[in-house]
């Protein structure tokens, strides 16, 4: 069979299985054509460059949107990705020649999780092509994403492939197809189970109300003077705002003030939101800023400091979740999962400089900082999460204490693309997860409310001035994966290095 052909169907069949782009059951056979090419390859370099391929333009069609907050940020992301993901297979190569076929299979299932696991957890951290992700629209066939996270959901499509593998290359049809029939169907029937028979454990709410401002980034955001927008935030809340409304949830970066942590509760955004507080007692406010903080004398600079000019003060810049409780001292939470290249550059002492020419999203350019005392505030006895933006793509964020999850993020750097369409469609993964429902404020779209078995109950539109108002239902249940997060990750990393020794070991005996 045709090897360019195969590695071109294999691309295609992943990049339109993906959210708000295709039909996600094609991701239960865009593996088979690169498998049948990996039997059939005649080299190592030649598999390489055709995976390379196929994975390329798997980033491609499926994240294309990048190149509209960062053109070179997009080239280098897709070349890195693709090429991270061919040098998976072909390791799955080079260990299946040298052990077996089923060792070899098996190695492509660990290995291929593994390498998820990593982008989850290094530097150049990238987990949205991770394939438990493609399920994110339907979250009524991944309702047991509660006890595996969204690693498990990777594990159920390398096993698809693989069966489906077999049955188009084995002879005994009867076996592999009712081996197919259940690997599919069993976590079907599991996630239709829990779906009908889950219901909330706590009778417990809290009215809500989520602002979507709707200021482009591009032309207003960082142009429009900063009170002005605030005062057109508050004039947009008050629309809906009521004496029962408990939370307003504000998006990424809505204040646009200096705003240094040490004196925050002098800034003219805080001294705003506290004049509403006044008319409405009852009211929270969760806010996205960015933040400063400044170095003692005598603490120790860290890699990712600042340096005032022609003075010796060093400070750190945060992208943080403002909370301003209706009685006590504010908080602020530092966001930890910061966006490669954007928020955050390996060795920052030596590339921070290039930041400026890798990304324009206006605001500060260079590595933020990430350190954190917290990571939830309490509204009586709600503990609410916030998760800032690219965070929200991350499973294992250690939220097996809270009630309510509170995103806040801004997407119209993307534009009206599929970008914006599945960071909220993946939203509704961290639901299931945690078992918690999710209030989401974007700063022009999409906003809206989620509950806790992955349902929108409530969303706007794009490029939309909208407030939102709910009695959002909350949940105390922590869930396996809460508790115990990627531990299918961490297991497939340990079994990686068994295979990769016992290979080495092999290699080096039948030489």
């Amino acid at each position: 069979m045709n090897k360019i052909f195969l590695a071109l169907l294999a691309g295609l069949l992943m990049a339109f299985s993906w959210p708000s782009i295709g039909f996600f059951p094609f991701i239960f056979i865009a593996f088979i054509p690169l498998l049948i090419l990996e039997n059939e390859a005649e080299g190592d370099k030649q598999l390489f460059l055709y995976a390379f391929f196929t994975f390329f333009l798997f980033n491609l069609i499926t994240t294309y949107w990048v190149y509209y907050a960062t053109a070179i940020g997009a080239i280098i992301a897709f070349f890195v990705n693709s090429t991270l993901f061919a040098t998976v297979f072909l390791l799955f190569h080079k260990v299946k020649k040298v052990t077996s076929e089923r060792i070899g299979y098996l190695s492509f299932i660990v290995f291929w999780i593994s390498m998820e696991y990593m982008h989850l957890n290094w530097h150049l951290s990238w987990p949205w092509l991770t394939l438990g992700n493609v399920f994110a629209m339907f979250p009524i066939f991944i309702q047991w994403y509660e006890f595996t996270g969204f690693l498990g959901g990777s594990l159920w499509v390398l096993l698809v492939n693989l069966f489906l593998f077999r049955l188009y290359y084995h002879k005994n049809k009867i076996k592999n197809i009712l081996s197919v029939i259940f690997i599919i169907c069993f976590p079907l029937f599991l996630s239709f189970y829990i779906y009908f028979n889950l219901e909330e454990e706590s009778e417990n709410k809290i009215d809500v109300l989520i602002v979507q401002p709707n200021v482009d980034p591009y032309t207003e955001k960082f142009n429009k003077e900063y009170k002005q927008q605030l005062v057109d935030f508050v004039s947009l809340a008050k629309t809906k705002i009521t004496q029962q409304t408990q939370l307003l949830l504000a998006p990424e970066t809505a204040l646009l003030e200096p705003i240094w942590e040490n004196k925050i509760e002098a800034t003219f955004s805080v001294k705003l939101f506290r004049a509403l507080q006044k008319d409405f007692p009852n009211l929270n406010i969760l806010v996205g800023a960015t933040t400063y903080k400044m170095f003692e004398s005598g603490q120790k600079i860290t890699s990712t400091a600042r340096k005032i000019r022609n003075q010796d003060f060093f400070y750190d810049a945060y992208n943080s979740a403002i909370f301003i409780p209706d009685s006590g001292d504010i908080q602020v939470y530092h966001k930890t999962r910061l966006v490669p290249g954007a928020e955050k550059m390996p060795l920052p002492y030596i590339l921070d400089p290039l930041a400026k020419f890798i990304v324009n999203l206006g605001g500060i350019s260079g590595s933020l900082a990430s350190d954190n005392y917290l990571n939830s505030f309490q509204i009586d006895k709600i503990e609410l999460a916030p998760l800032i933006c690219y965070e929200s793509v991350f499973g294992d964020m250690g939220l097996d204490n809270i009630n309510l999850l509170a995103i806040i993020t801004n997407d119209g750097w993307w534009k009206n693309t599929a970008g914006y369409k599945q960071h909220f469609q993946y939203s509704r993964l961290r639901a299931v997860e945690q078992r918690k429902s999710i209030v989401r404020s974007a700063n022009t779209g999409i906003s809206g409310f989620i509950d806790f078995k992955g349902e929108v109950l409530q969303k706007s539109k794009w490029d939309q001035p909208i407030c939102l108002t709910a009695n959002v239902g909350l949940n105390n249940v922590k869930t396996f994966y809460s508790q115990f997060g990627d531990y299918i990750g961490r297991v497939c990393v340990f079994l990686a290095v068994m295979l990769l020794i016992s290979a080495f070991v092999k290699y080096r005996m039948d030489k």
